[in-house]
């Protein structure tokens, strides 16, 4: 009789740490993202809408043929916060990389990384926690009011993938390039670089990762809803 209630304790305080790990890790990772969409996004934009420095216009550019390396501290130092957004300006130190639409770019390149190793763990273990939420409830026998909902949340957090890889993953690739993190599709030409395409380009790419990321939050918002509505009940 010890044996078998200490096992039914023990299941018990499993599933409720799995509920309660799948609803948290949802609300971790929507509030991530709303976090970077509302104010992260807009001060890239901001960065990418500067032009040239005059220190970065004197610099001598020889054509696409050498292009100046970017050094590792331009890379990976983060002179952007949201902070520049909500002042409408940039602090001297935020233009270090020379062109606004270079540090909103590298700046993106970083956050992009970090958000990439910060979020899709947990992101991962929300759909295995609620997929075995799931099929636990339906093999006992319960109805689908209560296992549906954990499916539902299983299923909105699957389809965070096919979206941040089909649309927002090859975005990625492209403001990389144009941070220099990713070699070029194209060789260079030996003509000096559009800098005035490249930020037209780097704005446009962030808007559309912005608005997607948008979508994405929602998608994970709505799952961590479904998980808090099934917890209630």
């Amino acid at each position: 009789m010890f044996v078998n209630s200490t096992a039914g304790l023990l299941r018990i305080a499993t599933l409720l740490g799995l509920k309660g790990f799948a609803v948290g890790s949802c609300l971790f990772i929507a509030g991530s993202m709303v976090t970077t969409s509302a104010q992260f996004v807009p001060a890239l934009l901001l960065a990418s809408q500067q032009k040239d420095t005059k220190s970065s216009s004197s610099r001598s550019e020889s054509g696409r043929l050498t292009p100046a390396a970017t050094s590792a501290s331009e890379s990976k130092q983060m002179n952007l916060n949201p902070a520049a957004a909500l002042k409408g300006s940039l602090d001297t130190s935020a233009l270090s990389a020379g062109s606004g639409y270079k540090v909103a770019a590298l700046q993106f390149s970083l956050m992009s990384k970090t958000a990439f190793a910060t979020q899709v763990p947990f992101e991962l273990l929300t759909i295995v926690a609620s997929g075995f939420l799931a099929y636990h409830y339906r093999s006992s026998s319960l109805p689908a009011s209560i296992w549906g909902k954990w499916a539902a949340m299983a299923g909105l957090m699957t389809a965070v993938f096919p979206l941040t890889g089909g649309m927002m993953v090859p975005i990625d690739h492209k403001i990389a390039r144009i941070a220099g993190e990713e070699p070029p599709v194209e060789p260079y030409e030996d003509a000096p670089p559009d800098r005035e395409m490249d930020r037209g380009n780097t704005e446009n790419f962030i808007k559309q990762w912005g608005a997607l990321n948008t979508i994405r939050a929602g998608l994970v918002a709505a799952a961590g809803g479904v998980g808090l509505w099934s917890l209630l009940e």
